[in-house]
């Protein structure tokens, strides 16, 4: 259970406790470590981040700036915000989870469920930590524990879709995921010059689909059928109680496909 509480008032009082003691974890939303006894134990001591951690959204430059203890509901309310990510922050299906979940604490969290680190990905933003800047598919990928001040995440240039699947509303996705397609701005005739596709629910961790990724860009993966055999074979689930791991592989190749084709849709 949790024993100590610890409300710090700026950065330097938050990194001295976090050091004093190694079973001490940050606290954001809340909804991460309130889960903890369904899959680990319950840290013994937390840090609340609610007064060092900015949680306004505003643009600075090209780029929009997310504080990292916004809301999720923040992230869906503001037009700002690039519409794959307001979409991902819809995906959690119950108003009051995305009044208390932040941005920041999904992705330290790093769950490979997320709907939030897909798009993200895929939008290629960026961290800001008090170690310096990460991007947020380093942060997720490297297993970095910096506390993450605030996302930076630049104007989408091309396409982007985030999209999810799952057996009922509330259920837990088995499918979730984003595709970007850039574009030169001289030539954007000439197809994507760039691609992402970043899968949840299939490994420990989201991940990339590289040889997704050179297929499209390339020109040999424009089919659907073929994108979604090209995907089936890329990605690797577990069988669970959310289903077998040919359903999955099957259910993200058709959804995955379909992202990809609308994306090269809104290019043509």
């Amino acid at each position: 259970m949790i024993q100590n509480y610890h409300r710090p008032v700026d950065l330097k009082e938050a990194a001295a406790m976090i050091a004093a003691d190694s079973e001490t974890v940050y606290l954001a939303g809340g909804t991460q470590v309130n889960r903890a006894p369904l899959d680990r134990e319950l840290p013994k001591s937390v840090i609340d981040l609610r007064d060092v951690v900015p949680t306004k959204i505003n643009t600075e430059g090209t780029d929009l700036v997310i504080g990292a203890m916004a809301s999720l509901q923040d992230v869906c309310d503001d037009e700002r915000v690039p519409l794959p990510l307001r979409n991902a922050a819809g995906f959690i299906p119950t108003r009051s989870v995305r009044n208390q979940a932040t941005i920041g604490g999904n992705i330290g969290a790093g769950r490979s469920d997320s709907y939030i680190l897909p798009a993200l990905i895929a939008l290629d933003a960026v961290a800001r930590t008090t170690e310096g800047n990460i991007r947020v598919e380093e942060y997720v990928t490297g297993s970095h524990q910096e506390l993450i001040l605030d996302i930076h995440v630049p104007v989408p240039v091309g396409a982007c879709i985030a999209v999810k699947e799952s057996r009922s509303h509330l259920a837990l996705p088995v499918v979730s995921a984003a595709v970007s397609l850039t574009v030169e701005d001289a030539s954007p005739e000439d197809g994507p010059s760039g691609a992402c596709v970043a899968v949840g629910c299939v490994a420990r961790k989201t991940i990339r689909l590289t040889e997704v990724e050179e297929g499209i860009v390339s020109g040999r993966l424009v089919d659907r059928a073929d994108l979604e055999e090209a995907i089936r074979n890329a990605v690797s689930p577990r069988t669970d109680i959310l289903g077998s791991a040919e359903y999955k592989r099957h259910v993200n190749g058709v959804v995955i496909a379909d992202a990809v084709v609308r994306c090269l849709e809104e290019l043509s």
